[in-house]
């Protein structure tokens, strides 16, 4: 079972049931496919219907990015960044502390490989620690999937 925290009342659910409830709250947000362009050592994910006006697509409306060279944490092949904009949709929908769990990283790099067939195999983003008046505090989360495991940004 794993326990999940949802406005103060505990929850417990499957695993199963919890990258369920994670792959519809994505399909709901992003569409049951996604898209992807690659751009050198970048690769942009967009939600499938997310086209401009003349047809292409623009790097600023992608949900997720993918670093295939510079850029991507240690020990990673494919290191998937979660653009502040999404990382915020999500978690209007599922608490703060829920995303820093790793089955969540491995569910979300699960429905992006499963959708676009990548093979990410890391997921990195920013989140708020804690606000002292008007200053946001935040700090970064990196995942490797394949070694089960935080990881670091290579410098």
């Amino acid at each position: 079972m794993f326990t999940v925290y949802l406005s103060y009342m505990k929850v417990e659910i499957s695993k199963s049931q919890y990258q369920r409830v994670i792959y519809n709250l994505l399909d709901t947000l992003y569409g049951p496919k996604l898209s992807y362009k690659r751009n050198k050592d970048m690769i942009y994910i967009y939600p499938y219907n997310n086209e401009s006006i003349e047809g292409e697509l623009f790097e600023g409306d992608a949900i997720f990015r993918v670093y295939t060279g510079s850029g991507k944490a240690k020990g990673c092949k494919k290191d998937m960044y979660v653009p502040s904009e999404t990382g915020e949709e999500i978690e209007d929908f599922i608490p703060n502390a829920e995303t820093r769990k790793k089955l969540f990283s491995k569910t979300v790099l699960s429905y992006v490989n499963e959708k676009t067939g990548l093979d990410i195999d890391c997921i990195e983003f920013w989140y708020e620690t804690f606000t002292y008046g008007e200053v946001k505090h935040v700090d970064k989360y990196n995942f490797n999937v394949k070694k089960n495991k935080k990881t670091r940004t290579s410098k």
